[in-house]
Order: C-alpha cells, then structure tokens, then sequence
C-alpha cells in the first residue's frame, strides 16, 4: 500500500489552532511569547527558509523542537509565582557540540 502524502499546509497541521486561525508554536521574542497569524490553507511557515537580518543568512526552518520552561520555588517545586525558571530541550539545541 503506499503512502499517501500530506499537504504540508496548515490545515493538515496537529499544530493548527483553527478557532483562532494561528499555528500552536510559539516564538519568543523579547520575553513575549508569540503565535504567528495563519490561515488554513498557508504553506507551513517553518518550512520554509527565513532570512535573518542579523547574520545575513538565509536560515531553514524545517525542524520544530520542543523547548519547555517553567519556575521553581527555593524547594525545587513548580510554582506560579516567583522562583528560578528552569529550561528543558532538546541535546542539539544550541547547535552542534555547544551543549557540551
């Protein structure tokens, strides 16, 4: 049997928020978390390259990794309130070889 291929748009995507017509992943910008506007039938926004007027470079976005944050109090306890943020992600986060 073969595989049917899946439009890579965003209505086809678990990552879709249709209510509210903006993709789940969230940028952090300046300590503002982020949803990007989309619509149903747009192209996967991560998919595609980014230029970045920083480093002049033409990036690619085609991975999505999941980075989790959240604040602990002096026990080492999940609070809502003040505390340590604590940060989880994936081994190649930083790049090659810089989590070492």
């Amino acid at each position: 049997m073969k595989k049917k291929e899946v439009k890579r748009i965003c209505k086809n995507c678990k990552l879709f928020e249709n209510s509210k017509n903006e993709c789940k992943v969230v940028i952090l910008h300046e300590g503002k978390r982020i949803n990007i506007p989309v619509e149903s039938n747009d192209p996967c926004f991560f998919e595609q390259e980014y230029f970045d007027p920083t480093t002049k470079a033409i990036e690619n976005l085609n991975e999505i990794k999941e980075v989790k944050f959240w604040v602990e109090d002096e026990k080492g306890e999940k609070t809502s309130g003040d505390g340590t943020v604590k940060m989880e992600y994936p081994e190649d986060f930083w790049g090659e070889n810089k989590n070492k």
